[in-house]
């Protein structure tokens, strides 16, 4: 109250209210009370000084009955050292944050966990990263998984699996439930989840269905069918692409069905080559329970063409080289001259990725070098050493575009390299140095990033051979330099783990 007459003063002004600064008994009264009440102006500004300071000391805090939480048991795994610290707080401060998830992996790689003081910072920070929660749960220890267990925002790292949280728990809770169950119990996750989905908000479904992604089985297609038919457009969409994974699915079989009287195959006759024509399909209802609606804003093609690359998209690609008796990539030149190869393109793509089809990566890599989002798509399905043999096969061709392109592509890719493709790609990189040429700035700039992909210990090979004596060195050095530091960092942040 002291503080609300002294601000409706200050607003009055104090010719029209005079200041009350006549406290209780208490100890801010007593001090108040010794104001010169004659001068109004300095009285109203010590006043407010006074409140503001004793606002700010806060008070005395509340007796707790319940007793303290049981201590956690001590940790087998000892803690990294001192050095390792020193690069752990580099990172978390920002710098080379991008190697985060390496300096995890490396830890529980060398059998030690995060120490105490590090903990609620690296569980804040997997809080929002989700994507960072697989290297950091293994690390935490028996502290950081007892820290979670007192701190809602820390319950996708409790550990224990505890089904009582299914009921009681907050939404958050509930869901990392579900993440747990569905990387080592995916039967018993979707159980909790259809036998409480017609009581979950609608805000929430989609989260959860998105869950069943992990652990996908053709025994979860019953409540992705439920899914399908729910009011809220996001929830159906996610059912219906899980659904479009399951190649015995019935919107699989159904939608494939569809495709192939959709297409057709026109093999080579005399002066011509092969040739693919299309359909374009209308609107249905049973189409859009499966999830094949109006497209995007963002999506270019028209109606009837995104209708087409949903379908393919819900087709397995497989499908065709078994129909058509054709390769990926003879399929792909059949329908160069087709009028919806872009809808086809983008359908290929999507039921690529879906289906984890190798071949079909492969064949369409070439035709989406320089796209950061497909080419990374399209990478991520190849197996490490099948994507190594075909950037290798690019950067030793004759031209220079097979070269270039294989650069491109390796910008856009987030994945270890071999000391053999490690070497290829830097006397790539030195060649063009020596050329004389310019450095193209996004070749500068992926520099820094290929050095998160490098084997560690081929620093000092990788710092030997730069042509210092090129006229354009100048011009490199720089990006040259910052590869070789994040490079040692590396190296240097592995060592300090191991020791």
């Amino acid at each position: 109250m002291a503080w609300r007459e002294l601000v409706t003063c200050a607003l009055l002004g104090t010719e029209r209210q005079a200041p009350s600064v006549a406290g209780d008994e208490d100890a801010l009264g007593q001090v108040l009370g010794r104001l010169d009440e004659d001068d109004r102006e300095g009285a109203l500004l010590r006043a407010a000084g006074v409140v503001a300071l004793w606002r700010r000391a806060g008070r005395r805090l509340a007796d707790d009955p319940q007793s303290p939480p049981p201590p956690c048991e001590p940790d087998a795994a000892p803690g990294c050292g001192r050095l390792a610290c020193q690069h752990l707080a580099l990172l978390l401060q920002g710098h080379d944050s991008e190697l985060l998830p390496e300096w995890l992996e490396a830890l529980g790689a060398a059998g030690r966990r995060v120490p105490e003081e590090w903990l609620p910072a690296l569980l804040d920070v997997g809080a929002k990263q989700t994507a960072l929660r697989p290297a950091l749960l293994p690390v935490l220890g028996r502290r950081g998984h007892w820290l979670a267990r007192h701190n809602s925002d820390w319950s996708y790292a409790i550990g224990t699996i505890d089904e009582t949280i299914w009921q009681t728990g907050r939404f958050e809770e509930r869901l990392a439930l579900l993440h747990q169950l569905r990387a080592f119990q995916p039967e018993r996750g979707r159980e909790l989840l259809a036998a409480t989905w017609g009581e979950e908000l609608v805000r929430h479904r989609r989260e959860f269905i998105l869950v069943l992604a992990t652990g996908l089985n053709p025994a979860d297609e019953p409540l992705l069918e439920i899914a399908l038919d729910d009011r809220n457009s996001e929830v159906a969409r996610a059912a219906a692409d899980l659904l479009a994974r399951l190649p015995q699915s019935r919107l699989s079989r159904e939608l494939t069905a569809r495709a192939l009287r959709l297409l057709r195959f026109q093999p080579a006759g005399l002066l011509k080559r092969d040739r693919l024509e299309a359909d374009l399909p209308e609107d249905e209802p049973v189409l859009r329970r499966d999830g094949i609606t109006d497209p995007p804003s963002n999506v270019k093609l028209g109606e009837k063409a995104w209708r087409l690359s949903q379908i393919v998209a819900a087709t397995p690609p497989a499908t065709w080289c078994r129909e058509w008796r054709r390769t990926p990539a003879e399929i792909l030149a059949a329908s160069r001259d087709c009028e919806w190869r872009h809808a086809l393109l983008d359908g290929w793509v999507l039921a690529t990725q879906r289906h984890r089809d190798a071949d079909w990566a492969e064949a369409l890599l070439p035709l989406h070098p320089d796209h950061a989002t497909l080419t990374a798509t399209l990478a991520d399905v190849l197996p490490p050493a099948r994507f190594e043999a075909y950037v290798l096969t690019l950067l030793r061709e004759a031209s220079g575009g097979g070269r270039a392109s294989a650069l491109v592509v390796l910008s856009h890719v987030e994945r270890l390299w071999s000391v053999e493709l490690s070497r290829a790609v830097l006397e790539q990189v030195r060649q063009r140095i020596r050329q004389d040429k310019q450095p193209d700035w996004w070749l500068a700039s992926a520099l820094r990033g290929f050095a998160r992909w490098l084997p560690p210990e081929f620093s000092e090979e990788a710092a030997a051979g730069w042509p210092t004596e090129s006229r354009q060195w100048s011009q490199w050095e720089t990006a040259v330099n910052e590869f070789l530091d994040r490079l040692r960092f590396r190296r240097a942040m592995r060592e300090a783990i191991a020791q």
